[in-house]
């Protein structure tokens, strides 16, 4: 009988894998080794498509940052296209956490990543800001969203459980020592991280609109 001919490794299947890998150990899991065994490959054949861990890292980073540019209203304005993409970006790091501990430097710009800081250099200085604020508010966006990703990890703050443990901390301050977080518990304990991103959005929105001559 003819053997039946193993199906080819192709680059997405690696980051597929990669990925999936990093949603279930986290990014220090994220080793050549592990991502073969994890395909039922050899780490030669790995090394067919990838260099090494580093530009592994740096795909994936890639696949991360493309997904915040999916198409826009054409009528939509700088602000609305940078709260869009934010959101996108967002939504992406916490479906995926792991990616968010590998987001730093610009020596893991591969082509996508170059792209949207095309993209956000088109939108700010299409706005009206010189290129250098232009550079600066895009990466301060870029450094809030990827903040406000890793500073909530593993923490659900609409679980009811979670609520309720911020209320009796909160609650149960010394009201001499502490007379806000004592006076407002309840409100404070039910202030989301949907609620801390969507006010840091807004803010630095309307600080870069400020900025423009």
């Amino acid at each position: 009988m003819r053997q039946r001919r193993r199906r080819s490794l192709t680059l997405d299947a690696i980051l597929d894998a990669a990925i999936a890998l990093i949603d279930d150990q986290g990014a220090a899991a994220l080793t050549m080794r592990n991502v073969a065994v994890a395909l039922g490959c050899t780490q030669a054949s790995l090394y067919r498509h990838l260099r090494n861990r580093e530009e592994l890292v740096t795909l994936l980073v890639d696949r991360a940052i493309n997904v915040a540019h999916s198409p826009l209203p054409d009528d939509a304005d700088w602000a609305e296209k940078a709260a869009w993409s934010s959101r996108h970006f967002r939504e992406h790091l916490r479906r995926h956490p792991g990616v968010a501990a590998l987001l730093h430097g610009t020596e893991r710009l591969g082509p996508n990543s170059l792209a949207g800081v095309e993209y956000s250099l088109g939108l700010f200085i299409g706005a009206g800001l010189s290129p250098r604020l232009a550079s600066a508010a895009a990466s301060s966006l870029a450094a809030f969203i990827i903040g406000s990703v890793q500073l909530n990890l593993s923490l659900d703050h609409t679980d009811p459980e979670e609520i309720q443990h911020r209320r009796l901390l909160y609650s149960s301050r010394d009201a001499a020592a502490l007379p806000l977080i004592a006076l407002h518990a309840d409100t404070l304990a039910e202030v989301t991280s949907d609620d801390e991103f969507e006010v840091g959005l807004n803010a630095l929105l309307t600080g870069f609109r400020a900025l423009i001559p």
